[in-house]
Order: structure tokens, then C-alpha cells, then sequence
């Protein structure tokens, strides 16, 4: 629907209790003239011109939007709402006071309507290439159905975006002599690693061709992200004011906090500094490898992978322009890290695992993604999530503000959850898949979910959510419970099969037996006795799987261990109980 026919549609739905907050949204605004509102001021033509400016300014720093004169905030009924606009104001002249009023001018487009044999003005505002403010110097943004101030870090954030400021790419007062031999190498080393070898040689041998090369040069000067990436000291300390970064390390989020880096000790640029910060985390983490079939699996608190895309971005997509440092904060809880700078205007926090993210820093997250240290497009956060989504921990938590704050889940993970998806029975290639992990690690705590109730934790549509489970049903990890399976969006549980293979991961409790089930029972019945080695030819799977197999049958009461087998181990033998063989008799599945 385009932005006229949703004027049209507002327009035919006033009634009676008329309430414009009901319709109002970031695309749309109603006003009332002075004359019908019962302003008859001296100044109230002027008064109204401003607020007409202030409301294109707040639209243009947006998206657009319209405009729509004639009609009142709250009225009884259809006939007391729309007001209509008198005679004596033209739409050319509502359209030259926005533009006089207005900077860089805004110039609206006029639509005139009859409704109800009243005249209605709409005033479409174009979405602005650059940022807009009143003559008067008032800067607004439409907030969903509110104009609200821009400044600070939002109007820096809203420049970057339309005018293509990039903090970094300005010039520092240092020339290559400015940038440390070591980091150069070190550079060098990184992109030999990453296949720009030409790069690599110039970094070894020509710094000034290496940096115009990779857009480091502006004039005899380096760049500042230039500084960020390879500066000596010195040069970090007198053309980088925010520079630096605080690492604490806590018992508990709460506690007393250990300093492990100070900013004021921090004087190595970044191709050093991430590699410093992540190793210092490593250290403070647990880890325990296990197993899986011929592959190595290890569970650790913070996955360097992850850690690494979260340090990254915040040196990366920080503004450099505003007070503070980067702050880290460890705990086995959690692991905080905040930066100066909120999102960009265009982005939402609840969209960032999928929105192409325009970098508030364009040359240094160039440089940056060239040499691997950060991602280019977008935030890198999805790699993040992924990472932690394998150890089957809740996803981390992105809070947007005057800081942006990413927090870590701790703890290693869960052992079942990891075996079952690295395992041969998980649907190959799904162990990487970002989504069906982040459903796999809501299904741990939950019965059932449905694509409405996953959108936001996927951060995708229902639609696209839907998509997904009908994949996971197909490789038979999940599927529709029998009472919504005519729905649009069912809701969905775990297999009887993907439940047996991540058992003990499973927050909940669990009582149905399936066929694969009934089949140990059957064999119990007929022997008496049965062993892992057992299961796992029956239904060809895993030990890990086997294992919660039994670990299930036994908290049912319907086997126990043998009185000669040890407790743990691949030799532990069941044998089965009187409940067995009443469950036999009363399920009519006798073993034959």
C-alpha cells in the first residue's frame, strides 16, 4: 500500500471516539489549522507554520511521511474530527512555509482531498538525502508516532548515514611515521592469511603505498582509522582521544571487581589489541573437550569465535566521537562488553542478526574485515549467536543506548545437546544452521513453539519461521503437535528420536515411549538383560544416544542395572523389572 492510499484508508476510518494515536505511525501525522482549534492569536499562523516545519524535519529525517492537515487529535464523532482546512490557506502556501522554515529546504508535495465536502490537505515529505533541521536549528526524528529530538550521538549516527561522514576516514596530524613497524608485519602476516599477498608485500616494504593502496592516505597524512589499526604510541595518545579500553574480571557479575587492563595502559593499536583482549578471556575460561564419534568437541565458557566478533565490533562500530572506552566485564555468568554510541538510526536491535548494517566507521571496518579481525557487512553478530547456539546456551542479549551493550551467556554449555548435534543421527549440515539451532536450544526449556512465538528470537518473519520448522520436520527433529497441525503456524515439538538423542539437555520432563522403545522392551522380554552396544545396533545409533535410551527406560522404573554390572561405564548391563513386565501386558506389546 503506497503512502496516499494509507491516507485514504486513516481518512475513511474516523468515527465516532476518534482517536488519532489509534492511526498515527511513522508515516503518518494528523494537524488541525488554528482557526478550527479555537487559536485566534496574534502569532498563530506562524506558530503553525513552525510546527508544519518541525513535522517535515522530523519526517525527512526518517523515512517520509504525510502530513495530513484538516483533521483533529480526538473528537466524539466523524463529523467533529475532520475539521477541514478554511479557505484562506492555500496548499502552496503550507508547501512554501515547510520550505522557508526548513534546512536544507524541504519541498512537499500538495494532495488535496474532499471528504465528507471538506477540504483535506496532505503533505507529502520526502525522505531527506541529508540531515534536516528548522531554520530555527531544531533537529527531530519520527520515533513510531512521535517527533522527537535529535542530537548527540543520534545526529552524528543520522549524518553518517546520509552524508557519508566516516570519523576514521579523516585525517590524522601524523604521517606513516606515525604507524609502528610491528604492526605493519603483523599486517602483513593477516592478510598473507587472507589472501592478499600484494597487500602483504607493500605492508613489508612501502608503508606509504601500502596505505594509499588500502585508502590509509589522505594528503602526507595517514588516516585515522590508519592510527587505530598500526599506530606507534604516541601517535595513539595524541590523535585518538577515546582511546583505550577496561577489562574487569568478577566471581560474580555483582562482585568485587579484579583489574585486568586499565585504558591509560592500553598502547597498541588494534591489530595487537584484539588478540591481547581475547587471550585474556581464554585464560579466565573453563573448557572441557569431549568426544564425538571421531571428532573433538569443546565446551567453553566464551567461544573464542564468538568473543572475538563481539570485541571486534565494538572497536569497529563504536562512535569514536563520543566520551568513554570500550568496557569489559568477566564473570563465569556472563561476559559483558559495552561501547560508546548506540545503534545508527536505521537499525533495530531486534533486526540486527539479518539487516545489512551500514558501518558507522566505513574505512576502518574496511581495513578491519581485509584483515579478518571484524566483518564488513553487517555486525558479525551472527557468528556470535551461532557460536553460542552450538553449546546450546540462550542466545546473547543486545541492549541498544547511549552505550551498546552485547552480554555473553556463561557456563560451558550442555554436553547432551552438544553430542546430539555434532552426532550422526543430527541432519547434516543443520549443526551450522544459525536457525535451527536457536529452535533447538528453545525447545530445551519448552514443549512446543510455534513460528509466531519463535519470530523474535530468530529475528525473522513467522513466515520465514514457518519455513524452517517445515525443514526440521522433514528431517525429523521436530514436529506439529496433533491439535494445531491444521493451523497456520502450528505449534511444534521435538521427536520422540531428537528427545532420545539430547535427553539429558531437556529442561522438562518427558513420559511418552515410542517404537524405537518399544523395541529395547521387546528385547528385554525376550532376554532380560540389555547393554549400550545393544541399543546401538538395534537402532543404529550413537552412544551418546544409547545412553540417554536407557537412562530414560530407567527413571520409568522399567529396567536397573544388573547386580554384577558396575554403575558407569560401556560395561553397565540392565536387566528389566516387574514394571516392564506390566507395561508389556497393559501396552499390548508383549515381547514376541
Amino acid at each position: 500500500m503506497d503512502l496516499l492510499a494509507a491516507v485514504d484508508a486513516a481518512l475513511a476510518m474516523i468515527g465516532d471516539h476518534w482517536d488519532a494515536d489509534e492511526c498515527e505511525h511513522g508515516l503518518l501525522d494528523f494537524k488541525e489549522t488554528p482557526d478550527t482549534a479555537g487559536d485566534p492569536g496574534k502569532n498563530a499562523r506562524k506558530r503553525f507554520h513552525e510546527l508544519l516545519a518541525e513535522t517535515a524535519v522530523c519526517f525527512a529525517n526518517s523515512e517520509g511521511g504525510a502530513i495530513v492537515v484538516g483533521v483533529r487529535d480526538r473528537a466524539s464523532d466523524r463529523g467533529t474530527a475532520l475539521r477541514g482546512v478554511p479557505p484562506k490557506y492555500s496548499a502552496e502556501e503550507l508547501v512554501e512555509a515547510i520550505h522557508q522554515r526548513t534546512s536544507p529546504a524541504i519541498t512537499c508535495r500538495p494532495v488535496v482531498r474532499e471528504v465528507d465536502d471538506r477540504r483535506v490537505i496532505v503533505l507529502l515529505v520526502p525522505r531527506g538525502s541529508g540531515v534536516h533541521s528548522t531554520s530555527l536549528g531544531v533537529y527531530k526524528v519520527r520515533l513510531n508516532d512521535r517527533c522527537v529530538p535529535l542530537g548527540g550521538d543520534q545526529l552524528r549516527g543520522l549524518r553518517t548515514l546520509r552524508e557519508h561522514y566516516d570519523w576514521t576516514a579523516q585525517p590524522s596530524d601524523v604521517g606513516v611515521e606515525g604507524l609502528s613497524r610491528g604492526s605493519l608485519e603483523r599486517a602483513a602476516s593477516l592478510l598473507f592469511g587472507s589472501g592478499y599477498d600484494d597487500l602483504a608485500r607493500l605492508a613489508e616494504s612501502d608503508p606509504t603505498a601500502f596505505c594509499k593502496s588500502t585508502r590509509l592516505m589522505v594528503g602526507d597524512k595517514v588516516a585515522r582509522a590508519a592510527v587505530l589499526l598500526y599506530g606507534t604510541p604516541g601517535a595513539l595518545r595524541s590523535e585518538i582521544p577515546e582511546w583505550g579500553v577496561n577489562v574487569q574480571s568478577r566471581e560474580t557479575p555483582g562482585g568485587d571487581p579484579h583489574i585486568l587492563l586499565r585504558r591509560d595502559s592500553v598502547d597498541v593499536p588494534l591489530v595487537f589489541l584484539l588478540d591481547q583482549l581475547i587471550t585474556l578471556v581464554a585464560a579466565l575460561s573453563r573448557t572441557r573437550t569431549i568426544r564425538v564419534g571421531a571428532e573433538q568437541v569443546d565446551l567453553v565458557d566464551y567461544p573464542s569465535d564468538a568473543v572475538r566478533e563481539i570485541f571486534a565490533n565494538a572497536f569497529a562500530h563504536r562512535d569514536w566521537e563520543a566520551p568513554g572506552v570500550v568496557e569489559i566485564v568477566h564473570s563465569p555468568d556472563e561476559l559483558v562488553t559495552t561501547s560508546p554510541g548506540g545503534l545508527l538510526p536505521t537499525l533495530r536491535v531486534d533486526r540486527l542478526l539479518h539487516d545489512a548494517a551500514a558501518p558507522r566507521n566505513r574505512l576502518l571496518a574496511e581495513n578491519m574485515a581485509r584483515l579478518r579481525l571484524a566483518e564488513m557487512s553487517g555486525l558479525g553478530l551472527d557468528r556470535a549467536f551461532r557460536e553460542i547456539a552450538r553449546l546450546g546456551k540462550e542466545p546473547p542479549i543486545l541492549d541498544d543506548g547511549p552505550r551498546f551493550r552485547v552480554v555473553l551467556p556463561g557456563g560451558r554449555g550442555d554436553e547432551a545437546f552438544a553430542r546430539y548435534i555434532n552426532g550422526s543421527n543430527f541432519p547434516s549440515g543443520s549443526s551450522g544452521d544459525l536457525d535451527v539451532l536457536m529452535i533447538l536450544t528453545a525447545l530445551r526449556h519448552t514443549k512446543s513453539v510455534s513460528a509466531t512465538l519463535l519470530s523474535g528470537r530468530l529475528q525473522r518473519s513467522p513466515g520465514d519461521v514457518q519455513r524452517v520448522l517445515r525443514r526440521m520436520q522433514e528431517a525429523g527433529v521436530v514436529h506439529p503437535t496433533k491439535g494445531t497441525v491444521r493451523r497456520q503456524y502450528p505449534n511444534y515439538a521435538l521427536t520422540s528420536v531428537a528427545i532420545a538423542g539430547m535427553r539429558a539437555a531437556i529442561g522438562y520432563r518427558v513420559t511418552s515411549v515410542d517404537e524405537d522403545d518399544h523395541k529395547l522392551i521387546r528385547h528385554l522380554h525376550r532376554h532380560g538383560r540389555i547393554t549400550n552396544e545393544d541399543v546401538r545396533n538395534y537402532l543404529d545409533c550413537d552412544t551418546a544416544t544409547a545412553r540417554n535410551r536407557l537412562k530414560r527406560l530407567r527413571h520409568r522404573g522399567l529396567i536397573d542395572f544388573a547386580p554384577d554390572s558396575p554403575r558407569r561405564g560401556s560395561a553397565v548391563v540392565y536387566v528389566k523389572t516387574e514394571k516392564l513386565e506390566e507395561f508389556g501386558n497393559a501396552s499390548g506389546k508383549p515381547g514376541t
